[in-house]
C-alpha cells in the first residue's frame, strides 16, 4: 500500500486515474480517453511508488520531477529530504490545481504520523461515508 503515498505529499488512491483503472469505471476511463488523448490500454497505474506507474499530462514529461528529484536526493519522499519543504514543491502546491494545495501539510503529516498511519487516514478521508465509494480528486472528499 505504501506505492499509494506520493512522494510530493498527494495520495495516489484518490488519483483519478488510478480510481478509473483499479475501479473499471467505464464513464471515468472514456473521459481519461479523451482528455488525456490516449488509448484506454495505457490508463493504468499502481501508484506513484509502483512500477506500474504512469503520468498522463500533456504540457509535461512523462516522467514525474519528484520522482527524479527523490531518486537524486536519495529519499522516497520529499519531507526525507534536507531541503524540504523546497522551492518545487512550494511551486507545485500553488499551482492553481485543488488536490495540489495540501501536499507540503499532507508530507508534514506523514513526517509526523509515519507513512503507514497516514495512507490509513488518507484511504478513510476519501471513502464517501454513506456508500463506502472511493473517492478521486475530481469527486472531492467530505
Amino acid at each position: 500500500m505504501r506505492e499509494l503515498a506520493g512522494i510530493c505529499g498527494l495520495y495516489c488512491g484518490a488519483c483519478t486515474t488510478y480510481r478509473a483503472y483499479k475501479d473499471k469505471n467505464v464513464a471515468l476511463l472514456e473521459k481519461l480517453i479523451v482528455t488525456r488523448k490516449v488509448p484506454v490500454e495505457r490508463i493504468a497505474c499502481d501508484g506513484c511508488l509502483s512500477s506500474n506507474y504512469r503520468l498522463y499530462l500533456p504540457h509535461e514529461s512523462r516522467d514525474c520531477e519528484f520522482r527524479r528529484c527523490a531518486k537524486e536526493h536519495k529519499v522516497s519522499w520529499c519531507f526525507e529530504c534536507a531541503g524540504f519543504p523546497c522551492k518545487r514543491l512550494n511551486d507545485f502546491s500553488r499551482d492553481g490545481k485543488a488536490h495540489h494545495t495540501a501536499v507540503i501539510d499532507n508530507l508534514k503529516e506523514m513526517k509526523s504520523l509515519g507513512v503507514d498511519k497516514w495512507l490509513n487516514v488518507q484511504e478513510k478521508r476519501w471513502l464517501c461515508p454513506y456508500c463506502g465509494k472511493k473517492l478521486h480528486w475530481r469527486t472531492g472528499y467530505l
